[in-house]
């Protein structure tokens, strides 16, 4: 087996790095503060990271989890929350991009809104009295359609960077027909879904 990264991987590896230096500069204040860092979250947008782990055929950069692994680590050198925090979107992306279970036309308007227009996706998964873990717990939130739009009832108890986001992505169950294991929607965003 060959463990040696590739020229792309160490060319991602290089750039983080520099942008982990950037980072560092605000980090301390951002913990001593208790503030987001939305200036580094702006800067991922402006050096095109939002589209990371988008795959290629769909516009994106395609990088994997060994490139998504090696980005964040370096990341997280200069700014911990920054990366953990921005984790969450890549998160949200690459089980969606990669699901048999999700349309094609629901990929491409995904990969429209994070290549094409740019769009930083928080992940509320969380629920009170459960875990993060998807498929591993009964979800309490239900989404019903209403006049064309989604109407979402329940508590999250958590989301990452939902300051800076555009789009909060949630964890919830059709209401008119329960699903075996949880289906997603985009929360006032109108994204179609697997199960929605």
């Amino acid at each position: 087996m060959d463990f040696q990264l590739t020229e792309e991987q160490k060319r991602l590896q290089q750039h983080c790095q520099e942008l982990a230096a950037d980072f560092a500069t605000r980090s301390a204040d951002h913990d001593r503060d208790a503030t987001h860092p939305t200036e580094n979250y702006t800067r991922l947008r402006e050096e095109g990271f939002y589209e990371l782990n988008i795959p290629k055929e769909w516009g994106g950069s395609g990088v994997g989890l060994l490139g998504h692994t090696l980005a964040f680590e370096a990341l997280a050198q200069g700014c911990p929350s920054t990366a953990l925090a921005f984790n969450m979107h890549a998160s949200v992306l690459m089980p969606l991009m990669e699901s048999s279970e999700v349309t094609t036309d629901t990929k491409r308007r995904v990969a429209e809104l994070v290549v094409d227009k740019r769009k930083l996706i928080a992940g509320n998964f969380s629920e009170a009295g459960t875990t993060s873990l998807m498929g591993e717990r009964p979800l309490t939130a239900r989404a019903r359609r209403v006049n064309g739009e989604y109407s979402i009832t329940g508590r999250k108890m958590f989301a990452s960077m939902l300051e800076a986001a555009t789009i909060a992505w949630c964890s919830l169950v059709p209401k008119q027909r329960p699903p075996p294991r949880p289906g997603s929607c985009s929360s006032c965003r109108g994204l179609p879904t697997a199960g929605a």
